[in-house]
């Protein structure tokens, strides 16, 4: 419990200093203890200051970006609730960019090491750079032994399932204490909301369904001439 507080507390500190919360105070009007909470919270950190030409919506999908995994997805499925947050922002969450920097290559062989074993390894003769990272894993070409291709392997971020379940169980607690403490708030659904998404993302980071979808794929379509 005193590990999700203190999660708790680093996550508000974020959602102020980012200018996510100062969106949502201007599309929501938030209550003033609220406000009040997350100005303590933030004393002695620079805020972050977005574009004011830009409308709320564009607004917080540049702070939740910035904030990290949790909170693309978050943003990325509230983009499928018009019920929740209405069309306008809804629109502007569809342009949420699951895209977050490449970690080092050199991190990516000792995942992949530690999860395919070493005779497996050595079965690898050459690793590429990544040609694509997002908030939850990254791809990389390889050249296999015996192999006359290149094959793509996708790789999770280093402990993200870890970072990504944790942080949502303070999320979980934050939402629990608004939807008691505020009865217009839960009309927000906000604790279905978090339990919906932790499903959903917990199996997007299990790769076996992703695998076996593309095996299915290939099965499906090996025999069209006009398929590569």
């Amino acid at each position: 419990m005193f590990k999700r507080i203190y999660l708790l507390f680093k996550i508000a500190r974020k959602l102020s200093t980012s200018g996510a919360l100062d969106t949502i105070n201007q599309m929501y009007n938030l209550p003033i203890i609220i406000k009040l909470f997350f100005d303590l919270i933030s004393i002695g950190s620079p805020k972050k200051t977005l574009i004011n030409q830009k409308k709320p919506g564009e607004k917080l999908c540049i702070a939740l970006q910035g904030m990290g995994t949790t909170f693309i997805k978050l943003g990325q499925f509230l983009a499928t609730r018009p019920d929740i947050i209405g069309e306008e922002l809804t629109q502007n969450l569809e342009k949420l960019q699951d895209k977050l920097p490449a970690f080092d290559t050199y991190e990516a062989k000792k995942i992949i090491k530690k999860e395919v074993g070493d005779s497996q390894f050595q079965n690898i003769l050459e690793l590429s750079e990544p040609i694509a990272a997002a908030s939850i894993a990254q791809v990389h070409l390889a050249k296999i032994k015996n192999e006359n291709k290149e094959v793509a392997i996708k790789i999770l971020r280093p402990d993200i399932e870890k970072l990504f379940n944790e942080e949502l169980d303070a999320l979980m607690l934050f939402a629990y204490i608004i939807e008691n403490t505020f009865s217009k708030a839960k009309r927000l659904k906000l604790v279905e909301v978090i339990h919906l998404l932790r499903e959903i993302t917990n199996i997007e980071m299990d790769l076996r369904f992703e695998a076996a979808a593309a095996n299915e794929l290939y099965e499906n379509t090996k025999n069209d001439k006009n398929f590569n």
